[in-house]
């Protein structure tokens, strides 16, 4: 009897897994469904609307992999990013660096995938920015990182101002023509104050730079103190431009300034063609530079997209980051009015359409030397020139004694 009922039992349990085997839509093999590999993407918040559409158009352009945009404050971005990047639990999968020098500093701190058997696999040219912005991001024959956009300085002038007095446009001036011109054009009518022009405090290299000296140049830096004397005459002979004090108070606002309509030159940067937007027709010029310097010389820099080590989706990453960079994404940074580092007609056939301000073809004719040097040192080499130079601005030491502060200030760096 109870073997009886044991053989019943198995033939009900054969019964039933027939039924089900042979039922339509089942099968005993259940198919995985996957769906595309996720890449995680930060960018800061200035270029967080552009960013946003590149990884749009990359995600609609193909169904296997889908970008994960991940905007951080711009101030907060590059302490944000170096955690991320370091960390090891690999949520990075691409991130933007800002200059050459900080693209170094994560090479020398080995953070960065080397891209080049990457681009050796996709068959990327990078001739067309072998000798220009791509050197940054290059070590050892090796490189860590694709220029995504790139600058360069001008003069920003209010034409309407000028055209009111009669002025041609601030075209091919030295540094003393132009703080000439804008010491005459400083002045007071009514209750209104009258600016000729604004020079901003942050970049104290901008005129050396632009001639190719950097601050690991031999003694004695001789453009280096030349245009702090520039910058010293500006704010504090001619008072034609806001002073260090007032221009590191929380409350200013260099365009704000500008776009009053009582201002007649800025010193900026190509990323204010996106960025202005005043009630006056404004245009610009060429960089002002040092004497026995080529007119138009002027410097800017690229920003980068790389990989950290930790990224378990390398391969993947470099997909996106070739689009963004090399092939959908130039145009779409050209109709956020950016420059893409990677040569492009139909960017830069977007780019001219939309930027109509007189004087933007000295963006493509200027001569753009690198804004900072690329040794991973660099950042604190800067930061003791600054704070040198910002002390002889401010009155509280000679021009003599903030260069040999710097000086000593500079061997004890490059013996770290």
């Amino acid at each position: 009897m109870k073997r009886m009922q044991n053989m019943k039992r198995i033939l009900r349990a054969l019964l039933i897994t027939a039924v089900f085997a042979g039922a339509p839509g089942c099968s005993q093999k259940s198919e995985i469904k996957t769906g595309p590999v996720v890449l995680h993407f930060y960018e800061h918040s200035d270029d967080g609307s552009a960013a946003q559409a590149v990884a749009q158009a990359f995600n609609a352009s193909q169904t296997e992999l889908r970008v994960e945009t991940h905007i951080i404050a711009n101030d907060d971005y590059d302490d944000k990013a170096r955690v991320l990047a370091a960390g090891s639990t690999g949520e990075m999968d691409v991130f933007w660096i800002r200059a050459p020098s900080m693209v170094q500093q994560y090479i020398a701190n080995n953070v960065l995938a080397d891209l080049t058997p990457f681009a050796a696999e996709t068959g990327l040219d990078l001739a067309p920015i072998k000798n220009t912005s791509l050197p940054g991001a290059s070590r050892d024959g090796k490189f860590y990182g694709m220029p995504v956009t790139g600058s360069a300085w001008l003069i920003f002038y209010n034409k309407d101002l000028f055209d009111a007095k009669g002025l041609p446009e601030p075209a091919n001036l030295t540094w003393t023509e132009y703080l000439d011109l804008t010491k005459s054009l400083t002045y007071t009518e009514g209750d209104k104050k009258y600016w000729g022009g604004i020079i901003p405090h942050w970049s104290l290299c901008l005129g050396a730079a632009a001639g190719g000296e950097y601050l690991t140049a031999p003694e004695p830096l001789p453009r280096s103190r030349q245009y702090l004397e520039v910058l010293n005459r500006a704010y504090n002979i001619d008072k034609s431009s806001p002073g260090l004090g007032e221009m590191t108070l929380s409350s200013f606002d260099a365009y704000a300034l500008f776009g009053q309509g009582t201002t007649y030159s800025m010193i900026m940067g190509d990323w204010s063609f996106s960025m202005l937007d005043v009630p006056f027709q404004y245009a610009g010029a060429p960089l002002p530079v040092l004497e026995g310097l080529p007119a138009e010389s002027t410097v800017g820099q690229a920003s980068y997209y790389c990989i950290p080590r930790t990224s378990k989706k390398q391969k993947e990453a470099w997909k996106f980051i070739e689009f963004a960079t090399a092939k959908g994404g130039p145009q779409i940074w050209a109709e956020f009015k950016k420059v893409p580092s990677y040569p492009s007609e139909p960017a830069l056939e977007v780019y001219q359409k939309l930027v109509t301000v007189p004087g933007v073809e000295y963006r493509f004719s200027a001569r753009v030397s690198d804004e900072s040097g690329t040794e991973p040192f660099y950042g604190d080499l800067n930061e003791a020139f600054v704070q040198e130079g910002s002390l002889y601005l401010l009155g509280e030491q000679s021009l003599d004694k903030a260069m040999d502060n710097f000086l000593k200030l500079r061997k004890e760096i490059l013996r770290k």
